[in-house]
Parts: C-alpha cells; sequence; structure tokens
C-alpha cells in the first residue's frame, strides 16, 4: 500500500504539537478536512512554507503504526500576506474555515475547496470594502452547498417575483425562518400581525441582489454594489442563516461582531 500522496491544500490553522511541531489542519478537494503533524521547529524551511492561509500542493505521508498524517512537503501558490495586516480579512477567512470544518465541507470537498479558495484568493485582490461584499457572496453560495439557501427570487406564499411593478420600489419582504422561504408584504399583511412573528424584514433591493448572486458569475457578480444599509441587512440574515443552519454559534462571528 502506497503511503505517500499529494494534494491541493488550503492551510487553514496550526496550533503547538510538544516543543518544535505543529498540528495543522488542511482543506483538500479529495479528502476534505485532514488533520496532519509538521515536524520541525521555527527555523525549518518547511514550517515557513506551512504558514495559516496559503495554499499550494501538499505531500503527506500516512503512518498506520502512530495512526498519524505527517506533511513532508508544500509547494506554495498562494500566499495571502495582507490577512495578517488587516484585522477583517483575517476574521473573515477564520470565518470561512469555521464553517468548512463544522459542516463537514457542506457534503462536498471539492466544492466546498473551490468555494473557500477561491474567496481567500479574492480577499488578497481585494481591499477591506471589497471584501466585505465578497464575504456575503461567500456566505450566500455557501448557503447553497448546504442544500438551505431559500428562494429569494419570489414570494413563496402567492408567487409574485419581487421584481413585479406593483411592489413599491422600498418595499419590504420577510424571510420565514420557521419555512426558510421569504414573503411579500401582501402576503404578510393579509396574515395579520401575527404573521410576522418568527420574520425577519429584508428589503426588496437585498432580495434583488442576492437574487442576482445565484444567477451572475462570480466575475459579474463582483460588479455589483449596494448601499450601507442593504448590506447590513443582507449580513444580519445569512449570518442567522449560517448559525441556524448548524444550530450552533460560530466563534468568528460571535467574537469578531464589531470587525465583520
Amino acid at each position: 500500500m502506497n503511503r505517500s500522496s499529494s494534494t491541493s491544500a488550503i492551510v487553514l490553522s496550526l496550533r503547538p504539537l510538544g516543543e518544535n511541531n505543529s498540528s495543522v489542519t488542511l482543506l483538500t478537494p479529495e479528502q476534505g478536512i485532514v488533520y496532519a503533524v509538521l515536524y520541525g521547529g521555527p527555523k525549518s524551511r518547511l514550517r515557513s512554507l506551512v504558514s495559516q492561509w496559503n495554499s499550494g500542493k501538499v505531500w503527506l505521508y500516512e503512518n498506520p503504526e502512530k495512526n498519524q498524517i505527517k506533511i513532508s512537503d508544500f509547494e506554495v501558490a498562494n500566499y495571502h500576506a495582507s490577512f495578517s495586516q488587516n484585522l477583517f480579512k483575517s476574521y473573515a477567512a477564520s470565518l470561512a474555515a469555521e464553517l468548512a470544518i463544522k459542516t463537514r465541507c457542506g457534503g462536498s470537498s471539492e466544492l466546498c475547496h473551490r468555494l473557500v479558495g477561491g474567496f481567500l484568493d479574492g480577499m488578497e485582490l481585494c481591499d477591506e470594502e471589497q471584501s466585505r461584499l465578497g464575504l456575503l457572496r461567500f456566505l450566500w453560495r455557501y448557503l447553497e452547498l448546504l442544500g438551505i439557501q431559500p428562494n429569494s427570487h419570489a414570494c413563496a406564499s402567492c408567487g409574485k417575483t419581487f421584481l413585479d411593478s406593483r411592489f413599491a420600489p422600498n418595499a419590504i419582504s420577510y424571510y420565514n425562518s420557521m419555512e426558510n422561504s421569504f414573503i411579500c408584504p401582501d402576503c404578510v399583511e393579509s396574515g395579520g400581525s401575527s404573521q410576522r412573528e418568527n420574520m425577519i424584514g429584508v428589503h426588496f433591493t437585498a432580495l434583488q441582489y442576492l437574487s442576482a448572486l445565484t444567477v451572475l458569475s462570480p466575475s459579474d457578480a463582483r460588479k455589483l454594489s449596494i448601499d450601507e444599509e442593504v448590506y447590513g441587512q443582507i449580513r444580519q440574515l445569512v449570518f442567522f442563516l449560517i448559525e441556524n443552519s448548524i444550530d450552533q454559534k460560530l466563534n468568528s462571528i460571535e467574537t469578531g461582531m464589531g470587525i465583520l
């Protein structure tokens, strides 16, 4: 049996293991989350390559006697140096990593690796303002990976599109957390005040933006812009959807609430 293998990988985290070694969490397209050991002190060449957020090709050696996977080499393709210089980028990357780990890649290691890798690479090329929109796009697409992205095109009750000219431009729709769907203002009004329980108000402009993300290519989606109010509504919504979907709080969101 061949104990050595190589694969693409993103370094999600490192933590000390003994005096000179590290426990490394990798995201790979074939196996998903892989926990490996990196041997060597601070002056080790390999130690300098296997740094958090670096991505590239990793060589692994599996030792069944020790029930352990060792990193034997790493060829870096993408560095993300700006993450250590920008607090938002650091927290946003940590959120993506935590999400991949806690959802076990959403059931698709390949797609998860592609989404996380694309998000990290995109942030490295962007400023903080652009990265903030990038986080919304990433989380919305991750909801699709998890299979729980709500339909943002039309009212789940009556079927009217949220682009219907009968709705006022500044109309508010509602997200129904019990049914994971969006309801138009007419259906909410006809249902009475009790209908608003377990609902989150969302501006039509926010839904139109989310709808565009589902049909546009990533390059076209990056050209879209939204104002600060709509950004805040979408951020609140996607954070709620993500945490509600995994039924637990995410440390990155909780500790970075004033930053993300």
